[in-house]
């Protein structure tokens, strides 16, 4: 009995050791022009993506509750959906926008005309959903939902030059680049953070967020399904 214990635990320690060696072997320390060139690349191909899930947050650190606001755009190809949140633990307050096909409210999708569907943004507001026809283009620069869209958040970071992006280190592992780093521009948002955390994850900027976690850009390349809302004005 004592000899099956003692020969678990020392598969249980090879298996440990052998899965700890492979992790750290997978880390990978880049140059710091790699990392400029790999970011640069991940920032196109961020933007050439029309599936995205982008959750923009500010976290208020000195909130004994969490308070924070974020704001979340889903993009799943022709629909879309942008959500304000605004709360702490206790509770949270959403404030969402659509962009879709919207039927009618009331009329049956299976005797439906062409008129009973418009296509554009779908927003709530006296106590109904009303429909304004646009396109993805024009619902996505809307000035609510501009400053939070992926060409905003590209911009973050996009034509930085070495000397207004400091970066501190890069490394690889797997599928994941890791940057710290420090943006000097004035005029940038993330010039008031002491530090950066960027993630690229296949090749696609997915991730920028200040070491406090006090703001972080977080970016999926997916997201969950979009039900637009039926429209009553």
């Amino acid at each position: 009995m004592r000899k099956r214990i003692l020969l678990a635990l020392c598969a249980i320690v090879i298996i440990t050791a052998t899965v700890t060696v492979c992790f750290t072997g997978c880390s990978q320390t880049l140059t710091e022009q790699e990392g400029r060139e790999i970011l640069a690349q991940s920032i196109q191909n961020a933007l050439d993506s029309d599936t995205y899930y982008i959750k923009y947050r500010y976290n208020d650190n000195s909130s004994s509750n969490g308070k924070f606001v974020q704001y979340g755009l889903n993009v799943q190809g022709g629909t879309a959906k942008f959500t304000i949140a605004q709360g702490d633990v206790l509770k949270t307050v959403y404030d969402d926008t659509y962009y879709g096909r919207s039927l009618k409210k009331d009329a049956d999708s299976k005797t439906a005309t062409e008129s009973d569907y418009v296509t554009g943004k779908v927003y709530w507001e006296e106590d109904k959903w009303k429909v304004a026809p646009c396109t993805l283009e024009e619902y996505l620069n809307d000035t609510k939902i501009a400053g939070y869209n992926m060409n905003s958040v590209a911009a973050l970071l996009d034509g930085l030059t070495a000397e207004e992006l400091q970066i501190k280190s890069v490394s690889r592992t797997g599928k994941v680049v890791y940057m710290d780093a420090k943006v000097t521009k004035e005029s940038s948002p993330l010039s008031q953070y002491s530090e950066l955390t960027i993630r690229i994850i296949n090749d696609k900027l997915s991730y920028i967020g200040d070491s406090a976690e006090s703001f972080y850009v977080s970016i999926s390349f997916g997201g969950p399904k979009i039900t637009v809302p039926t429209w009553s004005e």
